[in-house]
């Protein structure tokens, strides 16, 4: 990393003393003047709840310490204790994964797709998997309930962190307090093991997903199904993730576990592609959209997703799905590429997805609604008022 230049650091210190100690992580000047001035805010926030409380709070102190932490490459978003995730303010805190600004984009444009759809059913069931905040699902059923009063939504958000699962269970609480969840939307929670099989011994406190989700009495089939999973392989970690990402956020939600049989670097970072496409199979999935590192890793995703020869269509989004597609010379793939930016996402859909997203009528099958009827009889509405427990 270059040095920063000795008149830009004085620039800095005539605004103010903390402005050069921002320039480290920053490396711009304006960057660390807007880091600099919603760190002052959440200062004097803080010292203000703090004596309302009669507790002794200098606002200056806490701002000399909050700013000698980000200077040491605590992300910001940790300092300040929230990130926005489209237009909802979500929680963040040490050990969970910061919400990024590119999975935002995918999800919104998928929810934009959903609420311009003519057949969406009576309800609409999404499945999470790796659900971190659970700023996914929350802002799914944010975008969709504003537009679409004539659905009911049915989230699920699994993960295998207990730390990750008490926070999603905040975010969804804050989110109903400040009136971001319509009634027509319910949410929940369960911990799961995406990677472990039914007939794995199942720790005392860690169940495989297929038997978390029939101990939960959640339905067995869904029709949206979501995930950002870790997918950066051990090589890339060093190669291209930030000393601040590698030194504070958790490597758990960046790179897949160390499989049992070797590997190469590169199918180790795709570990939990055959097993998310899998379950959108078993689940019956009308629609697929999971995250990826590049556009390499979306040639390989979508080529998994192809030879499962279950999918009507699969096409590969950038970080801005919602703009014209760029014209980059010959594509990584013979799957369509979607938009601007990095290779984000692949979407994949079968049956009636491709309805809902504009891609064409697709059949209906008298079976299918017949199926939904009698699930919605059979599975206990009670589980959506579920809080989350630690201990399955």
């Amino acid at each position: 990393m270059p040095r920063l230049a000795t008149s830009l650091l004085r620039e800095a210190y005539a605004i103010h003393p903390c402005l050069p100690l921002l320039l480290r992580p920053c490396r711009d000047l304006q960057a660390a003047r807007n880091e600099l001035r919603w760190l002052c805010e959440h200062a004097g926030k803080v010292a203000r709840l703090r004596r309302a409380k009669g507790r002794d709070a200098d606002p200056k102190q806490l701002l000399k310490r909050l700013v000698q932490e980000r200077a040491a490459g605590k992300p910001l978003q940790y300092l300040l204790g929230t990130e926005f995730f489209g237009d909802l303010e979500i929680r963040c805190q040490p050990g969970v994964l910061i919400p990024r600004q590119e999975t935002a984009a995918s999800v919104m444009h998928l929810t934009r797709l959903l609420r311009a759809a003519l057949d969406l059913p009576p309800e609409l069931r999404v499945l999470d998997l790796c659900t971190g905040t659970g700023c996914i699902p929350l802002l799914i059923a944010d975008e969709l309930t504003r537009c679409r009063q004539d659905v009911q939504l049915r989230l699920l958000g699994v993960d295998v962190s207990d730390k990750a699962l008490r926070l999603a269970q905040y975010n969804l609480h804050q989110t109903q307090r400040k009136g971001r969840l319509s009634d027509t939307a319910k949410v929940a929670f369960i911990h799961a093991d995406l990677l472990m099989e039914p007939f794995d011994v199942q720790p005392a406190q860690t169940l495989c997903l297929k038997k978390a989700m029939n101990y939960s009495r959640v339905p067995p089939f869904w029709d949206v199904f979501v995930s950002n999973p870790p997918y950066i392989s051990p090589a890339a970690y060093w190669k291209t993730t930030t000393r601040s990402v590698r030194g504070f956020e958790p490597k758990l939600a960046l790179v897949p576990p160390l499989p049992a049989d070797p590997a190469t670097d590169t199918e180790h970072g795709d570990i939990f592609y055959p097993h998310l496409l899998a379950m959108a199979r078993d689940v019956e999935a009308k629609i697929v959209l999971l995250e990826v590192a590049d556009l390499a890793q979306a040639g390989r995703v979508a080529e998994m997703a192809q030879n499962m020869a279950i999918f009507d269509g699969i096409e590969i989004w950038r970080d801005q799905p919602d703009q014209p597609a760029e014209e980059r010379g010959a594509q990584p793939s013979r799957f369509p590429i979607i938009g601007q930016g990095n290779g984000r996402s692949v979407l994949c859909w079968r049956a009636r997805g491709g309805s809902w997203l504009g891609k064409g009528p697709s059949p209906v099958s008298p079976l299918d609604d017949a199926r939904r009827l009698w699930e919605s009889h059979r599975v206990s509405s009670s589980f959506f008022d579920f809080k989350f427990n630690s201990r399955l």
